[in-house]
């Protein structure tokens, strides 16, 4: 997941949909990047990207499991647009890509999803292979 955040935190369109540039500090980026699921804080107009893993599911051999991850973008309601840029990015990143040992798929997106009053959330999943 770690490698996840990190090629987030290193992608330009994703810094500029969170209200970023590549020259803020780390730790901003590490603020609106998360490898949670909690959306505390968010009663700033700060929007924000988390990343977390969803229940695995089970496959026909009992040695492979297959994992969840989940992407959520929050940001305030009137600016919806930017969840969409985001999600369609983090698409374009991981899709039929090699993070780590993990190759993940588009699992789908998940529409709009619970966030805070006066926030948007936009969630997407992707799905990998485990050998447990």
């Amino acid at each position: 997941m770690t490698a996840i955040q990190t090629l987030f935190v290193k992608d330009k369109q994703i810094l500029e949909g969170l209200g970023l540039t590549l020259d803020s500090p780390d730790l901003d980026k590490h603020k609106r990047i998360i490898k949670r699921s909690i959306y505390e804080g968010l009663a700033t107009s700060d929007r924000r990207l988390n990343l977390y893993f969803r229940p695995s599911r089970a496959t026909r051999n009992e040695i492979i499991t297959n994992e969840i991850l989940q992407v959520d973008v929050h940001v305030p309601a009137t600016q919806d647009y930017y969840a969409y840029r985001v999600q369609k990015r983090v698409r374009e990143l991981l899709h039929k890509k090699q993070v780590g040992t993990m190759i993940l798929h588009f699992d789908g997106q998940l529409g709009e999803l619970p966030s805070m009053q006066g926030f948007i959330c936009v969630g997407s999943r992707y799905s990998f292979y485990r050998v447990i």
